[in-house]
């Protein structure tokens, strides 16, 4: 217990509120209930894994600091019912639990399969915790409650499924890390007076709610096009490269767009044929398109850092 009073304590002291609730369940729940995984890294503030595909999918559970966020800003009380969406290996949801006592019910689904048969095992003995499978958080589950008054989304979402926003009740709010796989806000949407209104909490994140779509896919001529754009207009704002580089770069990703329709192969054969206009830029090409996650939990974490992000993307 020693380790997390420490971690709390730090995440306390880079400003970030750790309600006494959230202490508690914390100190009393155990990760290796949750993870066959190595989780030392939690300790220095970092997501842990807790399951893999073959394809190469990760799920993890949250980074401490993000945990405190999330339940922090869920508002949580003793006797309420709360739905989580995204199993986090349990972890989030048995905190929940911890928190909302006896009287207090989580509902937790997940549209993967495997990963419920994993949670099913690790939530073993939580009576208060009822766990579902789901082929799509898009459809409402048989036997939910009509109403919700709080609903948490443990995955990036490009919108809030509508059967949610319809079930929120009169100040009640869903959470959730809202936009692409690589920008989302952290988003409180909260029922006022019959409106939905949003709030965003800050810049985050997440890797996708399904394990399967953490698959790594190769990217579209036209996605890899949209990033070379993106990387000249950065270049000409900073003035990192000639005019004349930036001019070869933007013919790159014009003929990219006239490839949209071209085989995996072919697309792979051109890219390798304009490698050598990328070399250079890959330092830049690294700063921009890979996410840095602050660890503001972390012993050795630098105080002065302004935003900080959950999940490590696969």
């Amino acid at each position: 217990m020693e380790d997390m009073k420490e971690l709390l304590d730090r995440i306390s002291n880079s400003g970030i509120e750790v309600p006494q609730p959230v202490r508690k369940a914390m100190y009393d729940l155990h990760l290796d209930q949750f993870t066959t995984y190595d989780f030392g890294g939690f300790f220095h503030d970092r997501p842990v894994v807790f399951m893999e595909t073959d394809n190469g999918g990760v799920k993890t559970i949250s980074a401490p600091h993000m945990i405190v966020t999330l339940l922090h800003h869920l508002e949580l009380k003793e006797g309420q019912e709360v739905l989580v969406v995204g199993s986090k290996g349990g972890y989030i949801a048995a905190l929940i639990a911890t928190i909302l006592g006896e009287n207090g019910k989580v509902m937790l689904i997940d549209p993967s399969e495997e990963i419920v048969r994993h949670t099913a095992n690790a939530l073993a003995g939580w009576p208060t915790v009822d766990l579902r499978h789901v082929e799509s958080i898009e459809v409402s589950p048989i036997e939910l409650p009509g109403q919700l008054s709080r609903i948490l989304i443990t995955g990036s979402v490009q919108e809030i499924p509508q059967w949610m926003q319809q079930r929120i009740t009169e100040g009640g709010f869903v959470l959730a890390p809202i936009g692409d796989k690589n920008h989302q806000e952290l988003m409180k949407i909260e029922r006022q007076f019959g409106d939905l209104h949003p709030t965003s909490l800050g810049p985050v994140s997440f890797g996708p709610v399904d394990i399967i779509e953490s698959e790594p896919k190769p990217l579209t001529a036209l996605e890899i096009a949209d990033l070379i754009e993106t990387l000249i207009e950065t270049c000409h704002e900073m003035e990192y490269c000639e005019a004349e580089e930036l001019q070869r770069l933007g013919a790159i990703a014009d003929e990219l767009r006239r490839m949209q329709d071209a085989e995996e192969y072919e697309l792979e054969t051109f890219i390798t044929a304009n490698m050598q206009h990328f070399v250079q830029l890959w330092p830049m090409i690294q700063l921009m398109f890979a996410p840095t996650l602050a660890r503001p939990g972390d012993v050795d974490q630098d105080d002065e850092m302004d935003f900080y992000f959950d999940e490590f993307k696969p």
